[in-house]
């Protein structure tokens, strides 16, 4: 599986892989299925609850998923699947279209500085490596990370597309997925997030290597080279699902260490800028803890203020709420005129409205969503004059229940299960 729409950087791994496998011999049959979404996630909650205890599956993940689950706190993760390899990894690059007023990043740095909102990045999903680096570059160009315009696409090859087309200012992604348009002329590379030029594409930077005709990355100035200190690599990777045995998963790192070694592998970097970075088993399952760590605090720090705002909203909203029905309960003591014909508010309905709003969400984490939808219901239920108790309670966990069942059946998701995940 691929989580991410056709022509990105997990779909051409998949693709590579599936070419490899069959053309060395390794595997009989390879079928390559894309899950776009939400940084991958989409695709890694389908796979965990739809492949769980397959031996003969695996998911192409890596940098942008990391991020991807932090940014967007979800419930599946990559705990929940067997770490098989990391495979490779390729240097970010930006773009322009050839016919772009911005010949260098000098250029686009001083329109970015300029008019942060005027330059839009297109790259892949919100939170992911491409998104990182513009983050990274407004940091170091003193651009506040709120004013970055950003469009998040579902693949590179969605991406590609816009910027091809013109619809934002740049792109951003690997190397090898804008190699044919540079090639071609399509497209001009204004820096790389290599730490020096790339001599040969699939090789570690080396200037001792002879660079070939037709060589990409030696091209492309990097960002140090023109002042400004940014270095990112994405990485990818292979996992298989839950619920496998010690032995399928051997027989899956056994499969990728002699497709990693295999010359058809070896080529198939060179071809598309990309870095051996074989690691297997245990070393590759403590590098995403690692990575984790690492990455969790930079995307979840960029939707900071995001937060902020809405939690300041929700507040905002019960305080007028209960202002409201304060000011309406004060009024109608103080007034000595004629009760009105339309019945006046309900403060206790509007009070015990707010309330169950509130209980949904701060149980829906520790509680899960059934249970905390299930208290909202039968709290909102009493609001409007229920005075059943047990049955509203009932009512509400089916509802709930029958929600998570669209959302995992219908669309692939894991909604928050509290002490029953």
């Amino acid at each position: 599986m691929a989580p991410a729409a056709p022509g990105g950087g997990w779909d051409q791994t998949a693709r590579v892989m599936q070419q490899v496998l069959l053309s060395t011999g390794l595997a009989a049959s390879v079928q390559v299925t894309n899950a776009p979404g939400a940084a991958g996630t989409i695709g890694l909650a389908r796979f965990v609850n739809a492949d769980a205890g397959n031996g003969n599956a695996l998911l192409v993940t890596g940098l942008v998923m990391v991020s991807g689950i932090a940014s967007n706190a979800t419930p599946v993760t990559l705990v929940d699947v067997t770490p098989i390899a990391r495979l490779a990894g390729e240097f970010e690059v930006i773009v322009v279209p050839a016919g772009s007023p911005y010949r260098s990043l000098a250029d686009l740095i001083a329109a970015f500085k300029s008019d942060p909102r005027g330059v839009a990045w297109g790259g892949g999903s919100s939170g992911g490596t491409d998104e990182i680096l513009v983050r990274l570059l407004a940091d170091a160009t003193g651009v506040p990370r709120n004013g970055v315009n950003y469009v998040a696409y579902s693949g590179g090859g969605q991406a590609l597309a816009a910027v091809l087309g013109a619809h934002v200012t740049a792109a951003v992604s690997g190397l090898g997925e804008f190699a044919a348009q540079l090639e071609s002329g399509e497209l001009r590379a204004l820096a790389i997030s290599a730490p020096t030029r790339i001599a040969t594409p699939g090789t570690p930077p080396d200037h001792g290597i002879d660079r070939p005709a037709g060589d990409i990355g030696s091209s492309i100035p990097t960002f140090r080279e023109q002042g400004i200190d940014v270095v990112l690599m994405n990485w990818r990777g292979v996992v298989a699902p839950p619920g496998i045995s010690i032995r399928e998963r051997q027989a899956l790192e056994s499969l990728i260490e002699r497709m990693s070694s295999s010359q058809a592998w070896k080529d198939a970097l060179v071809r598309n800028g990309w870095t051996d970075l074989g690691l297997a088993g245990e070393p590759f399952a403590r590098f995403i803890a690692d990575e984790t760590r690492r990455v969790a605090p930079l995307v979840t720090a960029r939707d900071t203020s995001s937060r902020d705002w809405f939690e300041l909203a929700v507040l905002t909203g019960l305080a007028l709420s209960v202002a409201t029905a304060i000011r309406q309960r004060v009024s109608q003591r103080r007034s000595t005129a004629p009760r009105p014909v339309t019945p006046p508010m309900n403060v206790v309905a509007l009070l015990l409205t707010g309330a169950g709003m509130t209980v949904e969400a701060v149980l829906l984490r520790p509680a899960g969503f059934v249970l905390a939808s299930a208290a909202m219901f039968t709290v909102t239920a009493r609001a409007f004059g229920s005075r059943t108790l047990l049955r509203d309670a009932v009512v509400g966990i089916l509802l709930a229940a029958a929600v998570v069942v669209a959302f995992t059946r219908g669309l692939g998701l894991s909604l928050p299960a509290g002490p029953f995940g």
